[in-house]
């Protein structure tokens, strides 16, 4: 049996998720395909419903279901995906740190990504954000750096996820900016957010999907985002680069995969009808709405994007002397 999505005819398939946008003819048939899209996070988080609207999108290049493989922050469903079959019936939808941080942060990983995984195209992205409590005195990152250097001793900064992309930036942004600030481990963003709200802590650096229902109440500050541009979610706030602090500048991308050894006409197929629906207005509506963009870099840009990251932040893993088992 042919597991793999036929080359040349997926792109046929792509009508239900993109007609309008780019007039693509469909077969009903390819509705058939059943493709396990594994999320190595639990349900609700913003991986999780990244690959769910996208799943809704692709009904017309196959059936996606969506798999959760929740844990060691994204690397059990990895995991599965480098031992897999090859034949294009199982895709991952993960960010990031699964992609270039890991290999360098723990002692011991059952994968590769480099020799395991073919990318296929990042589909969103979403930046982080630096937020203090109100009763701390500060309203600008200038600000924040000359109160952080007057008391170091109080400068702790929350991180939901030690080795996380937003650690990494919060550490090269505190060693260029000579900012000295103290990072406190949380299990999760949730209970930091808590923290942090209640005055328990006086700022922390955590995705502003997380801390914008917050701070658009005042129940916190955030004082900058990490993304190139400002973020449609909070307009008014303004990024680390154009204050002129762009040691804190990236943003978490999410970028979807196959096994190594699919054949390329799949992998590109598959690609151009995940951009397409990226282009959908439904796509782009539902992921602003949780402050994720709908991205559209295929195979070659994710795997470019990939080897960049992949040294930016090994380096800081190197300096922060981080390893985990």
């Amino acid at each position: 049996m042919d597991h793999c999505f036929p080359a040349r005819r997926l792109l046929l398939a792509a009508a239900t998720v993109a007609t309008a946008a780019v007039g693509m003819p469909w077969r009903a048939s390819r509705a058939q395909h059943v493709v396990r899209l594994l999320v190595g996070f639990p349900p609700g988080g913003a991986i999780d419903v990244t690959a769910r609207v996208y799943a809704e999108a692709m009904r017309g290049v196959g059936t996606f279901v969506v798999e959760n493989r929740a844990g060691a922050a994204g690397n059990i469903a990895a995991t599965a995906l480098a031992q897999s079959r090859p034949d294009a019936a199982t895709v991952m939808l993960a960010p990031l740190n699964v992609y270039c941080i890991s290999t360098a942060l723990y002692r011991s990983l059952s994968f590769d990504p480099a020799r395991d995984f073919a990318p296929v195209g990042v589909v969103a992205t979403f930046p982080w954000v630096l937020a203090v409590h109100p009763d701390v005195p500060v309203r600008s990152v200038a600000e924040f750096i000359a109160w952080a250097r007057a008391r170091p001793e109080q400068s702790l900064c929350g991180m939901a996820a030690v080795g996380s992309e937003g650690h990494l930036m919060a550490f090269g942004f505190s060693q260029n900016e000579r900012c000295p600030l103290t990072f406190v481990p949380y299990k999760g963003g949730a209970p930091m957010a808590q923290d942090l709200m209640a005055g328990h802590i006086p700022a922390v650096f955590d995705p502003i999907v997380n801390l914008a229902p917050a701070h658009k109440a005042g129940k916190v500050r955030i004082l900058a985002v990490t993304s190139a541009a400002r973020s449609a979610l909070l307009p008014e706030v303004p990024t680390f680069t154009e204050l002129g602090y762009p040691s804190a500048a990236g943003e978490t991308w999410i970028g979807a995969s196959m096994r190594q050894g699919v054949p390329a006409p799949a992998v590109r197929d598959l690609s151009a009808a995940l951009l397409a629906a990226g282009r959908t207005a439904a796509v782009k509506d539902k992921l602003a709405a949780i402050g994720l963009a709908a991205s559209a870099q295929g195979p070659e840009a994710m795997a470019a994007t990939m080897a960049a990251d992949t040294q930016r932040y090994t380096g800081l893993v190197r300096a922060l002397g981080l390893k985990l088992d």
